[in-house]
């Protein structure tokens, strides 16, 4: 749709290669370990690298599909301040596969996504992903992980000139790939290492009916990270620390260019309780510095996040979360945007197949060259009713306000749908 379908890199830094070549041969390691490891158990460590739910997943050798088939109305097809009313259908789906146990597992995943318009076929979209992932406990307190990744999307949107609304699209391709080491330093402290590249591949935006010849409007980008974190738990509190190192390497488009190239960098200190009632507690203060191309900008900021949960009376449960950052993809800005934003939702089940949730947020982001300052606020309403183990109807409503405030935008949206999501 419009504002958020923006940003992406250049020819992939020789740093990125090196990435590349070494999180292949790392996931082909892995992938080896889970075929040839050894019969004989071990006593599990802690697990930093894990996910949660490895265990129970490399428990079943079948494959889990999900799907969900969703109907929507929306009085903002368009995404900006001409609002169009119109239907559409939303039809997601996901499959994955995983082979070995919780010592040595390899995973594939696959999942697509594709919406269709009754009339305002401009807004069309569609992706597809894949992804394998492999993990092998090598020792009680050492843990390996590798990632790699491929998505394709083709994005339908909209251009504004004048009193015309020109349709556009525009195809992407993105591939991914990680490592990550995590290793158990005793007295229940973790510590785990991650190294990431993303490299983003936009190609020329096509315009409908061809009155202009297509154009490139968005810049590729290569995106390689370096982070660590420490955490040690003691009783029903968590503390920890965390760095990480951002380096984006964006085409130039234009003079001045439409997008720069940045360097990020990042410091926190983290909290985190969980109550015996089920209340949870996170807290993360550090601070953020961000250096655009040409130091064009550079300044230090605090960034923060506080997220809670809290059991309530009658079944009742009440979530929210507050945080500041920078915010590098999803912006209008050549260089970034300061993003703040806080949620709150409660939720309840009526009965055991039957839960209701509601939610609110207000965000506020500001652009840090072109100094426009972009504020959001909405509320969501919805029911979802589990018809079997494996069925679920959903009836959701959304109802969304911009205001952009340099170039005078203002937008209200309201998006309702029925869903029907399956798991097999």
């Amino acid at each position: 749709m419009v504002s958020p379908k923006r940003r992406p890199a250049q020819t992939i830094a020789p740093r990125s290669r090196t990435l590349l070549r070494s999180a292949g041969f790392g996931l082909l390691m892995t992938c080896a370990a889970v075929t040839a490891r050894a019969e004989s158990t071990t006593t599990p460590a802690a697990e930093p690298t894990a996910p949660p739910a490895a265990e129970a997943a490399a428990a079943s050798p079948d494959p889990v599909i999900t799907g969900s088939l969703e109907r929507h109305w929306t009085n903002n097809a368009l995404d900006s301040d001409r609002n169009v009313s119109d239907w559409y259908s939303l039809l997601r789906g996901a499959l994955q596969q995983q082979w070995g146990d919780s010592d040595a597992y390899a995973k594939l995943n696959a999942d697509f996504q594709v919406s269709h318009y009754d009339h305002t076929s401009i807004e069309d979209d569609r992706s597809l992903g894949v992804s394998a992932e492999a993990f092998r406990r090598l020792t009680p307190g050492l843990e390996l992980r590798g990632t790699l990744s491929y998505r394709v999307s083709s994005t339908g949107d909209n251009l504004d000139i004048g009193p015309l609304t020109l349709g556009t699209r525009e195809a992407k391709q993105v591939f991914g790939a990680q490592t990550q080491l995590g290793i158990d330093l005793g007295n229940a402290t973790s510590l785990i290492l991650e190294a990431a590249d993303s490299f983003e591949k936009l190609g020329a935006t096509h315009f409908e009916d061809d009155p202009i010849l297509p154009a490139k409007l968005h810049a590729d980008r290569n995106l390689f990270q370096l982070a660590a974190r420490i955490t040690r738990t003691v009783g029903q509190f968590a503390f920890g620390a965390s760095a990480s190192a951002l380096f984006a390497s964006v085409e130039r488009i234009g003079y001045p260019p439409l997008f720069l190239s940045f360097d990020a960098y990042t410091l926190r200190a983290e909290a985190a309780y969980k109550g015996s009632d089920g209340s949870t507690l996170g807290l993360a203060l550090g601070a953020e510095f961000l250096r655009g191309a040409d130091d064009i900008y550079q300044r230090w900021r605090p960034t923060w996040q506080v997220t809670f949960g809290k059991p309530l009376p009658r079944g009742f449960e009440l979530r929210g979360t507050y945080f500041g950052r920078y915010e590098t993809s999803n912006t209008d800005d050549p260089l970034a945007s300061w993003l703040q934003r806080a949620e709150l939702e409660i939720g309840t089940k009526l009965r055991e197949n039957l839960g209701i949730a509601s939610g609110i947020f207000y965000e506020l982001k500001d652009n840090l060259l072109y100094e426009n300052q972009e504020r959001r606020k909405g509320i969501y309403a919805e029911a979802t009713y589990d018809a079997s183990k494996s069925m679920a109807v959903v009836l959701r409503v959304d109802i969304n306000r911009t205001i952009k405030t340099v170039i005078d935008d203002r937008e209200h949206s309201i998006d309702a749908f029925i869903a029907l999501r399956a798991k097999i």
